[in-house]
Parts: structure tokens; sequence; C-alpha cells
């Protein structure tokens, strides 16, 4: 085999040709094989971009609630510790609010929580057992009424009832006959009354009316000569006098009469209730005479139907009874949430950091109002941090883990070493490009300036795809693929040639590393340089 490609590549031959008429014969020139020595060496596969110093995490920060700011304890450029506070807000109303839903959540508690209730039960147990008995007392009912059997006690005991109502009304009635007469007699005694009063205070008018008057002066003897006898020897003015005086009595009699009669009817009015007694004594009867039938006949259909009736409405309130019962669980649980809240939102009011860092951001001042929106930019600084940026074309040669090697703009004689600790899934647009974005984590080790790298220094990386070092490196001409991923080289064995396989590790455009099939030192042949 080995005779045979070398007869092919590296064989002597002559050609003959004919130059004009002379039949001159040229002997051609032997052409010469190019070779390389397998030797050891470092090969590193690498892809270049542009990167740039950005925070290892930037956070913007702003309070939950909007309120007015009431103190600002940081500006840009301090450096602060997780948990620092930052700024505040006016409390007054988050305060508020947690009252308020302490003062809820200890009514719902007196409602649903029997533990926190000085007597031992809440508003709901309450109810809820006061609905189970009104459940147990309407199917019981119903139950009675469904068993239901004659009982000649109890009939006996509703005969007795009835005569003794029976009784009661024929009394009521007699009374009520009685009582009608007397008032009669009082209605005739308040009338005569009425009218003597009227009659004495006619009379009174009448002796004391102003004609009358000179009889009171008058002191001549009322029997002059001539006129009737007997005569009494009073005079004009004793008369009058005295018959003034009678009417003056009698109209005050009358009048005391006629306040007695009053009193006396009204009495007699009042006394008479035995029109109403004699309604009760025949309700009384009715319902005497009903229990009587119920007792001898049962209960009827119409009272079955209501009875059930009322145990479907006692089992609904029971139910939901139960369902107010688990709503309040509820109701409580939200309760106490609702407190959990308003003690977060109160302490919510003080902004602390997160995380420790520089402050790079400060857009509000102390009485200003300030919303939902950030105003504080936070950045972790500590650890320097770079976003780069790849062509496309090299995103075989990106990967977590990948090494990086970093110069900066402002600093070219230095050399940072680093990982990439994220790759983006997806291409990034810039200046019309698409590229690929990673995030380079610097090792702290080879910076050993003591300032920080301000965020937005511009620096030059290279990406190390792969690197080898003591390794077998051949130039990439000398590979042959027979097949896909299937290499083998000519090896020079003497003044002959020898096919050998051979298995490739890293390779770029020039060198390609053999991890097996060669030894340092062996001749591999690159091509054929032919010479005129």
């Amino acid at each position: 085999m080995a005779v045979a490609l070398a007869a092919v590549l590296a064989g002597g031959y002559y050609y003959t040709q004919a130059n004009g008429s002379d039949g001159v014969v040229v002997e051609s020139q032997e052409p010469e094989i190019q070779t390389a020595t397998v030797r050891q060496g470092e090969l590193v596969i690498s892809a270049l971009g542009a990167g740039t110093v950005v925070p290892a995490a930037e956070i913007n920060l702003g309070f939950r609630s909007a309120g007015v700011l009431t103190g600002l304890a940081v500006r840009v450029g301090d450096t602060v510790a997780a948990g620092d506070e930052l700024a505040r807000i006016d409390t007054a109303e988050a305060e508020q609010g947690l009252i308020n839903a302490e003062l809820a959540l200890a009514k719902l508690m007196m409602q649903s929580d029997a533990t926190t209730a000085e007597a031992g039960t809440s508003y709901n147990e309450i109810a809820l057992a006061q609905a189970q008995l009104n459940l147990s007392q309407a199917e019981n009912f119903l139950n009675e009424l469904r068993n239901w059997s004659p009982d000649e006690g109890e009939i006996a005991v509703a005969e007795a009832n009835v005569a003794a109502a029976e009784a009661g009304l024929n009394s009521a009635q007699g009374q009520s006959s009685s009582a009608y007469y007397g008032l009669e007699i009082s209605q005739l005694n308040l009338t005569q009354a009425e009218r003597s009063l009227a009659e004495a205070q006619a009379n009174h008018a009448a002796v004391w009316d102003e004609a009358r008057d000179w009889e009171v002066v008058y002191t001549e003897s009322i029997c002059d000569a001539g006129e009737q006898e007997p005569c009494t020897g009073q005079t004009w003015a004793d008369r009058i006098a005295r018959e003034r005086e009678s009417a003056d009595t009698s109209l005050l009699r009358a009048q005391e009469d006629l306040q007695l009669a009053q009193f006396q009817y009204n009495q007699t009015a009042a006394g008479n209730s035995n029109g109403s007694s004699v309604a009760s004594a025949e309700t009384s009867l009715l319902n005497a005479q009903l229990s009587l039938t119920a007792a001898q006949t049962g209960p009827t259909e119409a009272e079955l139907e209501a009875a059930e009736a009322a145990v479907l409405q006692a089992e609904l309130a029971y139910q939901q009874a139960l369902l107010n019962q688990e709503s309040g669980l509820l109701d409580l649980e939200q309760a106490r949430l609702n407190v959990v809240a308003a003690q977060t939102a109160l302490t919510e009011t003080v902004l602390v950091a997160p995380i420790a860092g520089t402050i790079m951001e400060v857009t509000a001042e102390v009485g200003e109002s300030v919303g939902t929106a950030t105003f504080i930019l936070l950045a972790d600084l500590e650890q320097p941090v770079l976003e780069i940026f790849l062509d496309e074309s090299d995103l075989n040669m990106v990967g977590v883990g990948f090494e990086v090697e970093v110069v900066f703009d402002a600093l070219p004689d230095d050399t940072f070493v680093g990982t990439i600790v994220q790759v983006d899934p997806q291409l990034t647009e810039q200046s019309g490009l698409n590229v690929v974005r990673a995030v380079v984590q610097l090792n702290e080790e080879s910076f050993a300036k003591p300032q920080t790298l301000p965020v937005g220094l511009n620096a030059t990386v290279e990406v190390i795809g792969g690197r080898a070092e003591n390794a077998l490196l051949i130039p990439v001409e000398a590979l042959r693929e027979l097949t896909p991923e299937n290499y083998s080289v000519f090896v020079m064995n003497g003044d002959d040639l020898e096919l050998r396989s051979v298995e490739v590790g890293l390779a770029d455009f020039t060198f390609a590393e053999i991890t097996a099939g060669l030894e340092a030192g062996e001749i591999v042949t690159t091509g054929i340089v032919e010479t005129e």
C-alpha cells in the first residue's frame, strides 16, 4: 500500500512533447512534496467582541404606597449595607389603616372565635345552637302529629274545658245584661242633672238681671195700701237679696249634682266591660271546642303540612347557620391577613436597602409627594461585571463557563480574566446587526487596582472557546477527511508515504490538535508543490 501511494504521489515520470519538427524529447521535473513536523504546543480557539462594565445587580426602589417624603437618608454615591434605611414617608394613613384592621379583627373574633370571648362562646355558635334546637323541636312536633292516637284523659280534660267555657260565657252574658241596666239609670240621672243645672242657670240669670237692681236700694214695704194680703212687711231690698241668695245656692247645688251624676255615669261605663268579657268568653269556648275536636280526631292534613313546612324551614335555618359559621371563620382569617397587610404597609413606610451597594440615583426630595414610581437606583459595584457582545457567527464560541480575557481601553497594559455566567437565549440588535449578548464575571484576583471599575468602562474581550496545552499540532492542510468526522494523514516513513487514521481535537484555520494516531517528531505531508 505504501509503495503504491508513493508511486502515485511522489514517483518520477517522463513525458514526450513534440516541439515542431525537430522531435526534441524533454524530460519532466519530479514534483516536490511539502511536509511538516508534528510538534507540541498550545492551541487556543477564541472570538473577539466588545464589552462594557455594568453593575452586578441594579435595583430601582420606591414605596409600595404613595405619601409625603418625610426623610431621606442617602444621596448619590453613598454606599449602604443590606437593611439600611434609605427613606421614609408619612405614617398617618398606614397607622389608621392598622387601627381599622385591628378593630375589624376584634369584631369578627367575637363573632366567630369562642376562645377570645369572656362568655366562652361566639355569636355564630349561639346562632347555630339555637337553629339546631329549633330544628329538633320542629321534628319532634311533626313526629307527634304523625304518630297521633286518641288519649281518653286528654279528651276528658278537653270536655271539662268546654263545659267550663260554656259556664263562663253564660256568666259573662248575665253580667252584661245587669251592667246594661245600670248604665241606663246612670244615663237618666246624668240627663236630669243637666236639665236641673239649666233651670238653675236660667233662674239665676233672671234674679240677677240688671233690670232688678233698683230693688236693692228700694226700702219701702212691699205691702202698700191696697195690695193683696197677707202682708209680710218685708221690703223690696230684702226680697231681692233673698231671691238672689237662693238663686246662687240653687246654681251651686245643680252644678255639684251634675258633677256627681257625670262621675257615676263614667264609673258605670268604665266598669261595664261585660261586652268584651262576653267576647273573651266566646273565644275561650271556641278554643276549648277546637281542642276537644283535636283531641278526638287528631291533626288535620293542613296541620301536618304546616308542621312539615316548619321542619323544612328549621332545616334551612340550621344549614344557613352552619354556612354563616364557616363564612365567619373565613372572614376571620381574612381579617387576620388584613392586619398583617396593614402592619406590613406601616413597616413599608420606611424604605430599606435590599442589598448592599452604591446609590446611583435619587430623584425626590423631602417634602415631595412620592407615588409608587421608583426614585432611588441602587447598584452592586463590588464585583465587576461586563456586558459583552459578539458577532452571531461566533455563537458556537460562546457558552456559560467559558474563559474570557479582557483589556480595557482605559487600562491597555492590564489583562483581566473572567468567566461567562450568562448567555442570552436570543440575539440582540446592535447598530443594525444581530449579535450575541453575554455577561462576564471578572475574577477579583486579576484586578489589583485600589479603585473599582466605573460603570460604562469599555473593553475588548476575547472569549476562549477552547484551549489545548502541550498538544500535538499539525497544519490543517495535512488532514484528509475520508468520511465526515473521520480523518487521516500521510506520514513519511523513510522515502515512503503511510496513510494513517488520526483523531482530531481542537482546530482553527491554521493548526489542528491530534489526540491519537501521531507522535511528536513524525513528519506528515501537507501537499505537493509543483516545479517548472
